[in-house]
């Protein structure tokens, strides 16, 4: 049993409540946002252990957030999930110290560890 506060963004609400279904266990809290500018609001507001974000949505994409959150050094771990691994991508967000990908269709065990250790990194950083 994890514990800790998680952020999933992701513009398709079937799939933020699939992922709220298998993570719930996961962590104390989960919040979610529909989009990036969503996601970027929350975290301007409140501390989270770890992001979960998806990659390609509107307003502002995955790699946006990640962004914005380095620039305004917010440290937190951030896992993104994409069905489109475009290169250029994956090499700006592995810049930007991205803690993992998870590609689409997730392996559910997978996604889980990878949360876990994403939510217990993010908890020691706090500590720190």
């Amino acid at each position: 049993m994890s514990t800790g506060r998680l952020l999933i963004i992701d513009d398709e609400s079937e799939l933020r409540e699939v992922l709220i279904a298998i993570l719930e266990d996961t962590t104390t809290e989960i919040l979610q946002a529909a989009n990036g500018a969503e996601g970027i609001q929350l975290l301007q507001s409140h501390k989270f252990d770890a992001v979960l974000s998806d990659e390609k949505m509107p307003k502002k994409s995955g790699l946006d957030v990640l962004k914005w959150m380095r620039a305004n050094e917010i440290e937190t771990p951030f896992i993104m999930h994409t069905g489109y691994g475009q290169k250029e991508m994956v090499q700006e967000a592995q810049r930007l110290g991205v803690f993992a990908f998870i590609d689409k269709p997730w392996n559910e065990r997978l996604l889980i560890e990878t949360v876990q250790k994403a939510l217990k990194t993010g908890q020691m950083a706090v500590k720190a």
